[in-house]
């Protein structure tokens, strides 16, 4: 298992070595997802509103035999990395699938941690939360003319300060 780490990952490393020797904690959230409806909000939504927001994480086929891992998708999944713990997505067929109504997925949480299900439970309650509130609503992007101020306006509104341009990620 790979996991790629990016500059705003603020992390050592070498906590996630083992990391999967650690306790599993499993949590699905009830958000489902049919034929082609794509997860990328979802992902942006995640991205934006956790504290270590999220990686990429590139699976061996023969981690997901031996039962170690259970990706998203065949050979990669998105997670979460903490200190010495780490999150990540899976899918399962939803309850009442038929093969009529097309490959309904639901979203669940994979977390291993030393320190307990904090992680798993946090990330599957924020998969929740975008479903509720945000999954009907349009992204908005918009770089401010006047630089980054440390404040963003009401509602679920997301300042990325980047070195050139900060950018405003909204859900309206």
């Amino acid at each position: 298992m790979w996991i790629t780490l990016n500059q705003e990952h603020t992390i050592d490393p070498d906590g996630l070595v083992g990391v999967l020797d650690r306790p599993r904690f499993e949590r699905w959230t009830g958000v489902e997802f049919g034929p082609m409806q794509s997860l990328e909000w979802l992902y942006l939504w995640l991205a934006c509103v956790l504290e270590n927001s999220l990686c990429s994480i590139s699976v061996e086929q023969v981690a997901i035999d031996a039962g170690l891992v259970v990706p998203m998708f065949r050979a990669s999944t998105m997670g979460v990395p903490g200190k010495r713990e780490l999150a990540y997505l899976t899918q399962r067929p939803a309850a009442g699938h038929t093969k009529n109504t097309g490959k309904i997925m639901e979203v669940g949480v994979i977390g291993h941690s030393d320190a307990g299900a904090d992680l798993c439970d946090h990330v599957a309650q924020e998969v929740r939360t975008w479903s509720e509130q945000q999954r009907g609503r349009i992204v908005h992007f918009e770089i401010p003319a006047t630089g980054p101020s440390g404040h963003t306006p009401d509602g679920c509104h997301f300042l990325l300060d980047r070195p050139h341009n900060p950018l405003v990620v909204t859900w309206r």
